[in-house]
């Protein structure tokens, strides 16, 4: 039996969630890792972790969630102490400071600020760990006021948050490859001339993840230019069968190939910024990857309808609810999964809390008879 402590890491970007993981197991830990914040509940349920890593996710309204669960971790949960793991400077300052309702209420037990220091994070975790009294924060007696307050916890908190907005995405987005680069590096030069092979893993991870921050930064760049009008195309004519191969020849890097294109017989010529649609496919391929399980077939198809050609590229992962699919060319708009709980349905933690309350009822009710 595996008698490692385990950690349940929260965190929606792959490589981030690959690199934290990597760092806890070779540290003696086995992590457990969740892109998906409704999952908490299950997660801890299933694994019983000594530690949750929560990361300061931005929904696809903009605002970040992480708050409204680690209150419910703390309560639900009081054992359990929970790490805050975030790129947001004001979350990071409140949550230290701990003057604020929120802060006081989530009562985290560390605290994490994107990008880290491998060995301060590890340093955190440990200490967290192999506290002695992991129940610092006891769980609320169950007096009038908890059994009104629990349930709406994030409605009665809500004029204490600060307000986000595209900038906080923004931000979100470059700082999760920025974290990665900085990790993987730092690993690398841990294993300088003793493991050549993980510090060259490491090294290409930390490449992958500046092509990474690059592309992001060219959008922001290039919604910047559409915004003020001076996004300038170099029209000229080129085969669009051939950018989408090379495309896919881009992505087509697993063992097992999956993405599968309908070529047509012949080239189709057409006028346009072949450098600026080969960014589309680049966007729309990513995506298809990203979102889709591993070894999941893509199919990209080309076809000829007048006098214009479209280019489909169709996967079999999440998808986008109908009800959001209006706002995906909203800039930086992050569309919520398919199987997500939509933002106004209840979180993962409310069932709990009114198992909670049904239960300190029946206590009471047994009370007074």
């Amino acid at each position: 039996m595996d008698a490692r402590s385990n950690v349940l890491v929260v965190e929606d970007d792959l490589a981030l969630s690959k690199l934290v993981g990597g760092l806890l197991d070779d540290a003696g830990y086995r992590p457990v890792t969740i892109a998906d914040h409704s999952l908490i509940g299950a997660a801890v349920e299933r694994w019983l972790p000594r530690l949750v890593i929560l990361d300061g996710e931005i929904g696809s309204t903009g605002e970040g969630r992480s708050w409204d669960d680690a209150v419910a971790i703390r309560h639900a949960y009081p054992d359990i102490p929970v790490v805050m793991f975030s790129a947001n400077s004001d979350d990071l300052a409140e949550a230290r400071a701990g003057t604020t309702e929120r802060s006081r209420a989530a009562s985290f037990s560390g605290i994490v600020g994107k990008p880290f220091v491998v060995e301060e994070f590890l340093a955190t975790v440990k200490s967290v760990v192999d506290r002695p009294d992991q129940k610092a924060n006891p769980k609320i007696e169950p007096t009038d006021e908890a059994i009104k307050v629990f349930p709406d916890i994030g409605q009665h908190l809500a004029a204490d948050w600060p307000a986000t907005d595209v900038f906080a995405t923004v931000v979100h987005e470059l700082r999760a490859p920025l974290t990665v680069m900085r990790g993987q590096t730092q690993l690398a030069r841990r294993y300088i001339g003793q493991d050549p092979a993980r510090e060259r893993g490491a090294i290409d991870i930390a490449l992958t993840q500046m092509d990474r921050m690059g592309r992001l930064i060219s959008e922001l760049l290039n919604q910047s230019r559409l915004s003020s009008n001076a996004m300038s195309l170099d029209v000229v004519a080129f085969d669009l069968v051939g950018a989408v191969e090379t495309a896919v020849a881009r992505h087509q890097y697993e063992e097992t190939t999956r993405i599968t294109f309908g070529r047509p017989v012949a080239g189709i010529v057409v006028r346009g910024d072949p450098k600026r649609i080969a960014e589309i496919l680049d966007n729309l391929l990513d995506n298809a990857i990203k979102y889709s399980a591993q070894k999941s077939p893509i199919e990209i198809s080309l076809t000829v309808h007048d006098a214009e050609a479209e280019v489909r590229v169709a996967d079999h992962g999440v998808g986008v609810p109908e009800s959001e699919r209006t706002m995906l060319f909203t800039p930086f708009y992050r569309a919520r999964p398919a199987h997500q709980p939509a933002a106004r349905e209840a979180p993962w933690w409310s069932a709990l809390a009114r198992d909670e309350l049904r239960g300190r009822q029946r206590v009471r009710a047994r009370a007074s008879s």
